[in-house]
């Protein structure tokens, strides 16, 4: 079995994205290839993300059915 995954390495241990499904305690052969690092946000951008991460709440339920009530 080859496969390919992704993850982080926390001292030795390497914390995968997604279980193999290999036995525990199975030895493996692991080739490692270092990631180049996403490059940091600007402050602007960095605060337009904060402000769509947020959950707005407006009170009303059913907005999402309502979305289209005043289109012709």
């Amino acid at each position: 079995m080859v496969k390919t995954t992704h993850g982080k390495v926390h001292g030795k241990m390497i914390e995968l994205d997604e279980d193999l499904g290999v036995p525990e305690g199975q030895e493996v052969e692991v080739q490692v290839r270092v990631l180049p690092s996403a490059p940091p946000l600007s402050e602007g951008l960095a605060k337009v993300y904060e402000i769509l991460g947020r959950r707005h709440s407006s009170g009303y339920t059913d907005t999402a059915e309502r979305h289209n009530e005043h289109q012709p």
